[in-house]
């Protein structure tokens, strides 16, 4: 099997650089704003989104996000070799589509994606499909290794509900791509619409 790996000049900025990350973002089409942009309301709130950007303020919830990242993504390094990633990284088809996935494996077939919440999921929520799906069209991936960890309030504070991240796989979805490459190209529109 020949291994195509994703070249240097797609590996875009690291989000340990935030500021640039954001900024390489900004004229992007990036996972988390096409899985948003998939319904009609999503769609023109990520148009909104993308004519008045506005950084959130991290809450609690985010910060256990974030806090836990790094724990989780080393457990998924450990259990299926997908080492964990921070970089933004443009799809082969177009410099202005770009996704930062959780965790790439070595070869590039594989990625991570680790989520937080505040409930207990039966399976993938479909907005997160979407993100992976993404992620899967900009790296070239084959597979994903979904880790999910519960956040419980205990004493005003947020903690892991689980010592072990629940684990989901998520093959490749043509048909999914195709709807948010169509998506993608609707928010892109968008834009011309706008600068013209």
């Amino acid at each position: 099997m020949t291994v195509t790996l994703i070249p240097a000049d797609r590996f875009i900025e690291t989000s340990n650089n935030r500021q640039a990350w954001l900024e390489a973002r900004k004229n992007a089409v990036t996972a988390t704003e096409v899985a948003k942009a998939s319904t009609p309301a999503g769609f023109i709130e990520a148009v909104s989104e993308r004519l008045n950007p506005v950084e959130l303020e991290p809450n609690g919830y985010m910060r256990f996000g974030s806090d836990n990242e790094g724990w989780i993504s080393r457990y998924i390094k450990d259990e299926f070799g997908i080492m964990p990633n921070n970089w933004l990284i443009a799809s082969a088809d177009s410099p202005r589509f770009m996704a930062t996935p959780d965790g790439l494996s070595l070869d590039h077939k594989r990625i991570s994606e680790v989520k937080t919440g505040g409930k207990e999921i039966a399976s993938v929520p479909m907005q997160h499909r979407r993100q992976v799906g993404w992620q899967m069209y900009c790296t070239g991936a084959e597979e994903c290794e979904y880790g999910f960890v519960l956040r419980k309030e205990v004493y005003g504070l947020y903690v892991a509900a689980w010592m072990e991240p629940r684990m989901f796989h998520i093959d490749r979805d043509d048909g999914l791509i195709a709807d948010l490459l169509e998506t993608a190209y609707l928010l892109l529109d968008a834009d011309e619409r706008v600068l013209a």
